[in-house]
Order: C-alpha cells, then structure tokens, then sequence
C-alpha cells in the first residue's frame, strides 16, 4: 500500500503524543486515594462510554452482525484486560512507578512465549535471543530490587502478572482487530473488564460510594488521556505503519512514566531496576525487530 509522506509523518506524530498519553496512567494511578480496583472499574466504566457514540451512530449495525461466538470470545478477552488492570494498577500502588510499568509492558515478549507453548508458533533465533535477554533482565530487576526494598517484590510480581494476561489479552485480540473496527472491539471488551472488575468490587464490598469530585475527575481522564487518546493514536498509527515500530513505540512508555514519577513524586529507580530494566528493553527491542519481515522495511 503506497501511504503519503504526509499521512506517515501525522502517524509518527499520533506515535509520540500516544506515548506521552500513556505514559501519565502510572502517574494518575498514583494521585488517587481510591482502591486499585475501584480505579480500574471507573476508569474502564469511562472508557465504555467515551466509545458509546461510535456505535449509537450507526445504531449497533456491527455489534448486531457478529455471531454469539464472536462476542463470546471478545467478552472473554474481555475479563483478561479486567484481569490484567487489576493486578497493574494494585501493582502501581505496591512497586515503583519504572518498575511496574516497565514489568507490566513485557507483553511482546510473554506472547512470544505464550504463542510458541501453546500456539506452537515458531520464534527465529533473533526473537529466542531477545526472549531469553528479557527473561534475564525481569530476574536481575525482581534480585536487586528485593535486595534493595524487600517491599517491592510483592508490588513487582503483581506487575509481571498483569504483564503475562496483558500478553494473553493481545493473543486472544489479534484475529478479532483484523475484522472488527476499533470502536466496537473496543466497546465490547472495555465493557466486560469493567464488569469483570465491578464484580471484584461488590463481592469484596470494596468503597466506591464515597468517592469525591476530584477522585472522579482523575478516573475520567484516566479514560481519556491513557485509554481513549493513547491507544486509540497507537491503532490509528498500525493503519500506516509497520506492527513492528508500534511495538518498539511501547519501550518509551516505561521511560516515560519513570521519568514523570522522578519530576512528581522524586521516585529515583533502584539500581536493579535500572540495570534489569536496561536489560529488558534491550530484549524486547530485539523481539519486537525480529518481526521485520524482508519486505518490511520497503513499506511505504
């Protein structure tokens, strides 16, 4: 497909101010007073809504075309991105900002891992490389941040668990993205991890009564910013773009938020992290680049 210089450099620019976008969620995490899941329940409640107009446009045509299995499946994907906020935001609140966001953003190399176990789909050896650097960055980050702040690891190992079902959620999502648009992928599956996180909310009677005026302003520019603006440019951008440069995109958001932390909270990562995180990115940077495929790099 030829794209227009013009349309490639307004994609690289969507790139950078998605980046900024969802770098801040760690940040807005971090000024609410709310439970973990109360967060993600608001947050992905805005969401929803913030997409409802999309669909109430062309009277749910395409959500009324798609068979019980198909929203079946997206309703499963559903729960997993429930699943993966839950433990990512409780995560924000227990570890550094670096730390979590950079454990919970491994995702291109967990569905690496999960797509050759149980996909058996095969990885070249640059990608075997840039898995096994990753694996060995996320150990020295978990040692030398345990031996630094023994506190953190509980907040550490929340994070690479919403990173494994953040790569579970981007396994079951990639056929569906292909054949339904975004508003209605992303109405379908922002409503059922806001159901999923709700259902957590009641049955642990968890406050989400209480809640103030500016509480309810950080959740919806949660929605907004990081959710709504930041994923919403980086799909847009894929329409231009190759898979892979997206993928690189996402190393920027762990530096990003730790950056933010640093100037708002005089969050100063550990040496572990630092030198694990280093380790890391450098590991996804190699997974990510092993998607180029030969005619990958003449797209135009």
């Amino acid at each position: 497909m030829n794209i227009d210089n013009q349309e490639k450099r307004l994609a690289y620019f969507a790139l950078l101010v998605g980046i900024f976008a969802i770098s801040t969620s760690a940040i807005l995490i971090r000024w609410s007073s709310s439970d973990p899941l109360v967060i993600g329940s608001y947050r992905q409640t805005f969401a929803t809504i913030l997409f409802l107009p999309f669909l109430l446009r062309d009277k749910f045509r395409e959500i009324k075309s798609l068979t019980i299995s198909e929203i079946s499946e997206l309703l499963v994907i559903g729960v997993l991105l429930g699943a993966h906020f839950g433990f990512w935001i409780s995560s924000v609140k227990a570890t550094s900002v670096a730390a979590s966001v950079l454990l919970g953003t491994c995702h291109i190399v967990y569905v690496s891992i999960i797509g050759w176990i149980v996909f058996g789909e095969k990885l070249n050896r640059k990608g075997v490389y840039g898995t096994l650097f990753s694996l060995l960055g996320i150990i020295i980050l978990f040692w030398g941040d345990l031996i630094e702040d023994p506190g953190n690891f509980r907040g550490n190992f929340l994070a690479f668990i919403s990173g494994v079902l953040a790569g579970l959620y981007y396994l079951g999502g990639r056929k569906h993205r292909k054949n339904i648009s975004l508003p209605t992928y992303a109405f379908l599956v922002y409503l059922s991890s806001a159901l999923t996180m709700w259902i957590v909310v009641l049955s642990q009677n968890l406050e989400y009564r209480e809640i103030s005026n500016s509480e309810f302003q950080l959740f919806f520019i949660m929605a907004l910013v990081p959710t709504l603006l930041g994923h919403t440019m980086q799909n847009w951008a894929l329409a231009f773009l190759p898979a892979y440069v997206i993928s690189i995109t996402l190393l920027a958001e762990p530096i990003g938020s730790g950056l933010l932390a640093w100037y708002f909270f005089d969050e100063v990562p550990s040496i572990g992290v630092i030198l694990g995180g280093l380790i890391v990115l450098i590991g996804v940077y190699t997974v990510a680049v092993s998607e180029i495929r030969p005619d990958s790099t003449n797209q135009t």
